[in-house]
This record gives structure tokens, sequence and C-alpha cells, in this order.
């Protein structure tokens, strides 16, 4: 497979030696856990390294001393996890866990989402190493299922498709299986077809969601893995099909390209939540950190070759575009989401064109992404996303997320242009004390600054952009970060990107050579008066290939025109049908 290292087999051994070794690396607290905050990743880690010294691959440098200690590590951990599941069936919380465990573990207040993936791992730890467990743990183990089993924590309706009933369907399933439940089966595969049903017909609403994506993708792999029933494993067959296919078109070597329903630090601006996708893709350097652990090496589960081939050999540029339509299960279309990513080998771009709001004000409106082929970018930690941003509710200086619901986009194969004009005043949800100015971040490499544009030579791409306003610049250890501040409400932004290889074909040698070149295409920003309002914001822009590019805004039908032609949504396929 072009640009891949090693076998899947390889590359899952090398990540559960990974966890093994962090696993028996991590300090101990005196309550006997290793995490208060999350009580997973006590699971998550335990499991791996219980695994590990089972497998015995041969390089995990432990003599059989050092290995016996490891797995009474790992025995232990796993115990004290089971501990804190409520097992009072007269509880409210039955068969739940606590999340944080605070400075008092054994008082921790149950919670309802650590059932969800963990319970469906428990299920595929317990089945996949029965033979090998002391008796002790397994016969806890066991009767930590028969808890989830006998309570209501899987018991749930199908109403939204999202990633808490992926995970409860897969619940069903699994100990439908596990306790020859025909009922509770018929229930489950009812629901798995209409979950797989409605993402082909609407799309995948958690779009670029690295956790969540991966709960689905996970939970879903423990029933292929275990439930033998052959109308399961046809459905669920094609279920993670769809989902690693709908996770092939947003690849890029190690990286989740375009626009994220939600993010997460560890999605961006450094793509760093990478274990999976390094397991089943394997064309960027092999991870030294973990972020989110979960079940990574414990599947057998390999995607299919043609998905992978889809990821990873990606010689030609692509343009794909999605219309993602929410609904419910009762099929209620309440509103549209357009998204749309140029890939090359070199690098993406791309976003959504409508600003959504969720929760947690996490989603990521458009980024430009490199991918995670440089060691160098790898080794130092570098960010691998640049993007432009305003700061909006729940933003914090130095966390380059939680965007403002303002600004109206364009995207055109490698250009990306945002224009923002914000109200006069702005509702106390959305303030903040960086609320009058954009905010930019850009990967570390060669740049050149000047008054209201930058130049850079990042690894295999140049970079330009062009803002409205003034702006300054300062060099973090990561990143370099970028001020400009709103001038009666107004600013916007320009990004181009091209690869060095194609750079060199115009005669484009070096970052002086691009710098000259774009600073001929410099955005034309003009404010038209009007009589009905100040103004009205208007951009023009010819890229590098000659197209024209227009946005306005501070009109109640805002214009996007594309060589002289609105921009419309008739090429947007809906839903997540095989292409």
């Amino acid at each position: 497979m072009t640009g891949q290292t090693h076998s899947v087999t390889e590359r899952r051994n090398a990540i559960r030696k990974l966890a093994a070794r962090k696993a028996i690396e991590l300090p101990l607290l005196p309550s006997g856990f290793w995490f208060h905050s999350d009580i997973r990743d006590n699971f998550y880690y335990a499991t791996h390294l219980f695994a590990s010294c089972v497998e015995r691959n041969g390089d995990d440098n432990m003599n059989e001393e050092q290995r016996n200690t490891a797995m009474q590590l790992a025995v232990d951990m796993i115990g004290n996890v089971l501990k804190l599941q409520v097992q009072d069936s007269n509880h409210p919380m039955y068969g739940h866990w606590p999340l944080g465990l605070g400075d008092n573990p054994a008082a921790a207040k149950a919670h309802p989402l650590p059932v969800e993936l963990m319970g469906c791992l428990i299920i595929l730890f317990y089945n996949k190493y029965q033979h090998t467990l002391p008796i002790g743990l397994k016969s806890d183990l066991s009767l930590a299922i028969l808890h989830i089993y006998q309570s209501d924590v899987y018991r749930h309706p199908l109403q939204q498709i999202h990633h808490h009933e992926a995970k409860h369907t897969a619940l069903k399933l699994l100990l439908a299986h596990q306790f020859d439940d025909k009922e509770l089966l018929e229930q489950g595969l009812s629901f798995l077809k209409q979950q797989l049903q409605h993402i082909k017909k609407f799309g995948f609403k958690e779009y670029g969601c690295l956790p969540w994506h991966w709960h689905w993708i996970q939970a879903f792999t423990c029933v292929w893995e275990l439930v033998d029933n052959p109308n399961v494993q046809r459905i669920v067959s094609e279920m993670l099909d769809t989902l690693w296919r709908i996770r092939a078109d947003y690849y890029l070597k190690g990286t989740w390209v375009g626009a994220q329903s939600r993010q997460w630090p560890h999605d961006g601006p450094l793509d760093n939540n990478t274990l999976l996708d390094y397991i089943a893709f394997g064309d960027f350097p092999e991870p030294v950190a973990i972020t989110r652990l979960e079940g990574a090496s414990l599947f057998t589960y390999e995607v299919a070759e043609d998905i992978v081939q889809r990821a990873v050999n990606r010689q030609l540029p692509q343009e794909v575009k999605r219309t993602i339509q929410f609904a419910g299960v009762d099929g209620v279309v309440t509103e549209e989401a357009h998204t749309y990513v140029y890939i090359t080998e070199d690098y993406a771009a791309g976003g959504v064109w409508e600003r959504r709001t969720e929760f947690d004000n996490e989603q990521q409106r458009w980024d430009i992404t490199l991918p995670l082929t440089s060691q160098a970018l790898k080794d130092n930690n570098h960010v691998n996303q640049a993007l432009f941003f305003h700061p909006g509710a729940k933003y914090k200086s130095g966390d380059d997320r939680h965007a403002s619901p303002y600004g109206e986009v364009l995207f055109h194969k490698d250009c990306i242009i945002q224009l923002w004009e914000l109200p006069s005043s702005l509702p106390s949800l959305e303030m903040n004390e960086t609320c009058q100015e954009l905010v930019g971040c850009l990967p570390k490499g060669e740049w050149h600054f000047d008054q209201q544009s930058g130049y850079g030579r990042v690894g295999n791409v140049y970079m330009a952009f062009h803002l409205m306003n003034d702006y300054t610049h300062i060099e973090k250890i990561d990143r370099i970060s970028i001020t400009s501040p709103l001038q009666d409400g107004l600013n916007g932004v320009v990004m181009e990107v091209v690869s060095c290889k194609e750079a060199a074909a115009l005669g484009i040698d070096s970052l002086a050579d691009w710098a000259k070149s774009m600073n001929n295409q410099r955005a034309a920003y003009t404010i038209i008066p009007f009589a009905e309002t100040n103004g009205k914001l208007n951009i023009v822009y010819k890229t590098r290939r000659n197209d024209v590019l227009s946005l306005t805004v501070g009109t109640s039908n805002n214009e996007k025109m594309i060589n002289g032609q609105p921009v419309t949504f008739t090429d947007y396929p809906t839903g997540e049908l095989p292409s």
C-alpha cells in the first residue's frame, strides 16, 4: 500500500505496546487509581496493559517478573474500576459508574456516560480474555456485565440518531448475545437498521467530531467482534463500512480535514487523536502520544481495502461536497448544512457554509489542514491547521476554539474567504474579553509578515493570507498567533494555499518569490454605502488560478459569487451513500 508502514497487525501491536508502556509509567495515586478526572481512562489503560502481557509480542522488553508485576497492576486497576459500579438494583443509577472521581472515589456520584462505550469494551474484554483472566477478576467482570444487563442503562428509545444512541444500540446487541436474549437482539437489530438508513438518507450529523465518530466505530466494532448472528453481522458490517468510508473521505495522512461539528483540543489545531487512524491507514509517523486511548488496539476488525485505498492513495485533487440534513428518528428535517473540502496529497482546505450552534460552542467552521507526515511536525508538537475566527461564547485566550456566530464564508478549491460584520452591541452570551478582534492560528515555518498580509512556507506548501485590517503576530512554542482588530465591527480574511510542487511549475522557488507573486493578488475590501444601514462589506479576490471570488455581507441576502455565478448547492449530494 502506497506510503504505508508495517502491516495492520504490526501497527496494532505498536499501539498496544505504547499504551502498556505509558500505563506502567503512570504514577499510581494513593486511591489506587491512575486518573481521578475520568474513571474510563483507568480501565482503558489497564486493559491494554493486560492485553500486552497476555499477547507477548516479543518486543516489550519485559522479563517474567516484570510481566507478572505489570499483569497484577492491570488486574488491580480493572478491579478498582469495577468496584465503583452501582450494584444496588434499587438505586436510580443502578448499573452506572461515576465519571469524575474527585478526592474520594468511593463517594463519587454515578454518571450516565461511562457505561456507554466502557460497557461495550468491558463485554469485549471479558469475552476476548476470559480464558486468561484470574478467577476473581473474571467473576467481577461477569457480575458487572450482569448488572448492566439487569439495569436500564441501555434501555433508551431512538430519537436523535447520535453517538449516545449508537452506543446504547451496541450494548443491546452485545448483552443480547451475552445472555441469549432473542427479544433484545431483535430490538437492537431493528435500531441498528434504523440508524444505518438514517445516516445514508440524511448524512452523518456529527461530522468531523472525532471522539464521537470513533465512539460509533468502536461500539459497533465490539458488536462485529462478538455477535455471530448472521443478520447482525451483515448490517453491522455495512454500518462499519459506511462509517469508515466517511472517515476516508475526510482523511489526509492522520488528519480530519474540513469542518468539525464539535472540536476538542486534541482535534485541533493539531490533529492528535490518531491511534485508530494509524492502525487503519498507517501513512503517517507512529504516534508517540495518547490523547484518547479507549479500545484502540483491542479490535481485530480491519478496514476494507477499497476504503483504505480511498484514504491513502489520494493522487489527484478532489472536491468533497455533502448536504447534511438534521432530523430525528421521525425524519422531520429541521435544518441543513453543506460541507465542502478540497483535498490534495499535500494539503486540504474547506469547511461548512452554515454556522451552527452546538451546546458547548465548539464547532470549527473551516481550516487549512496539513498532513501529519512531517516528523518534525509531530516531534515538536507543532499545529497543522491554519484558521481565523471571531471569538464567541466560552472562548479563553490560548484556546483556538469557540467562535462567535458571526461571519459569512466562501470556499473555492484552495482558497477560503470569511467576512465579519458584527452588530453594534453583542448579546451577553457572546461577550468576552477579545470580542472586538479576530484570532488567527498559523503553523510554524518560514513566514514573512507585512501590514495586512502574510506569506509562509510550511513543509511542502506555501500559504498566504490577506486581512482587511492591520494585525499583530506572536510566535509561540507550537504556533504563530494572530490578532486583528475589528474596525466598526468589520474585518475579513482571505487564505490561499498551494503545494511547493505546483508553485515550482509557476516559477516560484522561494518564499520571496511566493510573497512577490501573492502580493499582486491582494484582496480588494470595499465598504459600499447604502441608505438602510451604515454600509455593506464586499470583497473581490482573484486567486492564483485566476478565478474571481466575490463575497458581500450586510444585505438581507448575502452574495457569494464564483466567476460571476452565484454559489448554489445543487451538486451537494444528500446523505452518505457510497460514491
